[in-house]
């Protein structure tokens, strides 16, 4: 299968800290990364959120939208609120033809606090793991029914952000293990390839339906061909 390559805008401009890039016009991020050979990109806070201006936009230096990241909240209200929130974000991709979308979990997260300690991030016991994986799972499988699935980005200073922290959400969200798109991978080079994703700062959860594991669309990430 043929692959395609695309890459987060984050290295133009910072959606974290908006200074960072913050004069790099948006036509440059896309014209730059068209030009180094990529054929998609995510969402940044400079894309417009109407499908029928991003469009062309997006066609004019030939590139496809990925996904976009979301910050859930799913620890600070219910899954239909989270639903309900999610549903604009839900709908750009889906008629942009994204067949995934990005989530992290922020209830609580020092991003955007720079008084905070990294120390003082969030943290889950056993009892509300299994109540996040649960509400977690529920939203995926939503997800899942509009054409679109959920792929779990972990990140500092969130509830999701160890070793330890993935393996808790890998094993209270469906299935027990991420399967890779070959079902006799050896588990060796099952926990390999899951560090490695580990290292590359992202983790791919599939909705409880599914059958395999959502791509990740970090920086560099495949496109389907």
């Amino acid at each position: 299968m043929p692959v395609r390559l695309g890459i987060s805008p984050i290295g133009w401009s910072n959606d974290d800290l908006p200074e960072l890039g913050g004069d790099t016009p948006l036509h440059t991020c896309l014209a730059e990364a068209r030009l180094a050979g990529y054929d998609g990109i995510e969402l940044g806070h400079k894309f417009p959120r109407d499908p029928a201006i991003l469009r062309p936009i997006l066609e004019r230096f030939g590139l496809a939208l990925i996904s976009g990241w979301y910050s859930g909240r799913l620890l600070e209200r219910s899954v239909g609120d989270e639903i309900a929130a999610i549903e604009a974000h839900c709908t750009l991709l889906v008629a942009m033809g994204c067949r995934v979308l990005v989530y992290a979990e922020t209830s609580g997260s020092i991003a955007g606090d720079r008084r905070r300690a990294l120390s003082s991030r969030p943290r889950l016991d056993n009892r509300n793991w299994h109540d996040f994986g649960a509400r977690l799972t529920e939203l995926a499988d939503h997800l899942s029914g509009r054409g679109i699935g959920l792929v779990y980005h972990h990140h500092i200073g969130t509830v999701v952000e160890s070793d330890a922290e993935i393996d808790h959400l890998m094993a209270v969200t469906g299935d027990q293990a991420c399967r890779a798109t070959a079902a006799s991978i050896s588990p060796e080079c099952s926990r390999s390839l899951r560090r490695l994703t580990t290292m590359a700062g992202w983790l791919s959860r599939p909705s409880r339906t599914r059958q395999q594991c959502g791509r990740s669309s970090m920086p560099g990430s495949a496109l389907p061909g």
